[in-house]
């Protein structure tokens, strides 16, 4: 990625499918079956196989985030908690329940020693959200205050995890300790003013750059992970991107999921970009064993 000039367009993203979600989120690559990503105001879990065959399911509650989960399940962040999801019926059994209304369960993500990591999020700019670490011991708080917590995801070597607070406009990179899952000193990765765009959904690639997601802009940023700058940008022709994911057989294809949001054209549709970097296959969630 070195040479590139700041906010150079690399790469255009072209649709993958017809199927409009009304507000799509939470890609997800298996290697297994596929990319998944879901419609969350319409509860419905979508997966496109590796051959190209879609296939929708309707989920019995709100689910916000999914991930890969134990003998063929998904965990699923639902929107008051956790669970685990049968990706064949739709079925969503709650296990852990961490909030209730107004504030809600958003994005989530697992580190790689197989704890899960999701945050809340408000509306109302009360800032009554929080970031939460789901193990062995069950949810627990890790960081609070958050306005509307967003994408997460670590660096290669699991030392620093990147957390969005959308309501903000910033990225954060915080110390990691991947053995307990502790956090250390937080810094400032990206602020984005309101005119550019909100920060959304996130991924890391192989090398430690960040793909964020710039709702409003119609863009997915890669951040350097050092100095937070732009180093390349892939243009999505609708303008609500929502998350992105690394999939493909050599994890060089981004998906990108995008919303429907006061309907302009391409809204909701899922988007596809080969980029100049390889991505990372999500661990599964295991609770920290």
């Amino acid at each position: 990625m070195g040479g590139l000039s700041v906010g150079e367009i690399v790469v255009k993203a072209e649709p993958v499918l017809d199927v409009v979600a009304e507000l799509g989120e939470s890609p997800l690559w298996d290697p297994a079956t596929g990319l998944r990503w879901l419609d969350i105001p319409q509860r419905k879990l979508h997966t496109l196989n590796r051959t190209g065959e879609h296939r929708a399911v309707d989920l019995s509650t709100r689910v916000t985030a999914v991930e890969r989960g134990p003998s063929g399940r998904l965990l699923a962040v639902t929107a008051t908690g956790f669970g685990l999801l049968d990706p064949v019926s739709g079925e969503v059994h709650e296990f852990a329940h961490v909030v209730s209304a107004p504030v809600s369960m958003n994005d989530g993500a697992i580190d790689p020693q197989g704890r899960c990591w999701a945050g809340s999020a408000v509306r109302d700019g009360s800032a009554r959200g929080a970031l939460y670490r789901l193990d062995d011991s069950g949810a627990t708080a890790q960081i609070e205050q958050v306005s509307m917590s967003n994408g997460i995801d670590w660096s290669p070597d699991g030392s620093v995890l990147y957390h969005v607070d959308s309501a903000e406009g910033t990225a954060k990179a915080w110390a990691y300790s991947p053995e307990t899952g502790e956090l250390g000193d937080a810094r400032l990765l990206r602020r984005l003013p309101a005119e550019a765009g909100l920060p959304d959904g996130l991924t890391v690639d192989e090398q430690g750059g960040i793909w964020l997601a710039v709702w409003g802009a119609g863009q997915v940023w890669r951040l350097d992970p050092v100095s937070g700058e732009t180093t390349a940008v892939v243009d999505v022709p609708t303008p609500c991107t929502t998350s992105c994911a690394f999939g493909g057989s050599e994890l060089t294809t981004l998906y990108i999921t995008t919303a429907d949001h006061e309907s302009p054209p391409g809204g909701g549709l899922l988007y596809a970009a080969e980029v100049p970097a390889r991505g990372r296959l999500s661990p599964c969630f295991s609770g920290g064993a």
